[in-house]
């Protein structure tokens, strides 16, 4: 498979160069056009040893200006329990395999500036910041933080973008900062009240090189002509183990705490992932994409592989399409 993705990769690179820079998984430099309101339904699963794992969400984004794009995203999945595992975090973490139900995890806020635009002929170059607000209330048993469905917290970095004729690449970095998890861990006799507990996750630093090329068509005839695009994204992350307290027992603590007898998912580490995709572009506004994730280097122990990914996607235009060229 590693092999196979390494070609994926070269054909790619040795193509020639106008292609789409909408990647099915990471996010842009580009904005949403002044005006323009984008919906994306958009679902993530995997099989966790016999259990169907799946995250549900709907996108919205609106162009405030013609440089900043605000975006929302309430999401709904069956990745967490209302309370911390049983005898947590000692036994039963991870919880491989538990029925989950499913649970509205919050909503996660997104604002992206863009702040520097170079166009050329058949070429473009855009740069932009961004930043990050989640609120949740799930109670999240892994050292790795993820804003979109497992931590409350905020966040920010930077994208780069960069398009010619057919070929795109994108660059982004950033910086998690999740809050503090409070909640319970039931107590072994059952009626009993729960143990309060209390979740310290580590900074985590997400990154991400994406590629993308436009397939087909190779002569533009009118609007209604399918786009067809494939990509090929590397998603990385590195975090910090997670601290603990529960009841007056403290774990990962560097002053006085014991550790967690090794438990790697709730211990620091970093991970490369790679997901080849394919989208369609219909009428010039409705985006289909699908992406697979695999491990490259280390994995995540967040989830499982494969990890299918599936988005929909559509602008609404209240102005012109033309009002702002520089999107």
């Amino acid at each position: 498979m590693r092999k196979l993705l390494f070609y994926i990769a070269l054909v790619l690179l040795a193509l020639p160069l106008h292609a789409q820079e909408l990647f099915p998984v990471a996010d842009p430099a580009s904005n949403v056009p002044k005006g323009a309101i984008g919906i994306r339904a958009f679902a993530e699963t995997y099989n966790e040893v016999d259990r169907i794992r799946n995250l549900f969400a709907l996108r919205v984004m609106y162009g405030l200006t013609p440089k900043l794009t605000i975006q929302a995203t309430p999401n709904v999945s069956n990745h967490h329990n209302k309370d911390l595992p049983p005898e947590f975090p000692v036994h039963n973490t991870p919880q491989i395999g538990v029925t989950h139900p499913y649970l509205f995890n919050g909503v996660d806020f997104y604002a992206k500036y863009r702040f520097f635009t170079s166009d050329g002929q058949n070429s473009h170059f855009r740069a932009a910041v961004y930043g990050e607000y989640s609120l949740l209330k799930v109670a999240h048993d892994e050292a790795e933080p993820t804003l979109l469905d497992d931590n409350s917290g905020v966040g920010g970095g930077l994208i780069a973008t960069y398009l010619h004729h057919r070929f795109a690449v994108s660059l982004t970095g950033g910086i998690i900062v999740p809050f503090k998890y409070q909640g319970n861990v039931p107590d072994e006799i059952p009626g009993l009240p729960g143990v309060p507990a209390t979740i310290t996750y580590a900074n985590g630093y997400n990154y991400s090189l994406s590629f993308g090329y436009l397939l087909a068509p190779h002569t533009y005839t009118s609007y209604d002509q399918v786009n067809w695009n494939i990509y090929l994204e590397f998603i990385g992350k590195d975090y910090g183990a997670m601290q603990m307290q529960v009841g007056n027992v403290y774990y990962n603590s560097p002053q006085y705490g014991i550790s967690t007898l090794g438990n790697k998912v709730l211990q620091g580490s970093q991970y490369l992932e790679v997901y080849p995709g394919v989208q369609a572009i219909i009428h010039s506004d409705i985006r289909v994409d699908f992406s697979v994730g695999f491990p490259v280097v280390n994995r995540s122990y967040v989830h499982y592989y494969p990890v299918y990914t599936l988005g929909v996607q559509r602008y609404f235009y209240f102005h012109k399409k033309n009002t702002d060229t520089k999107h």
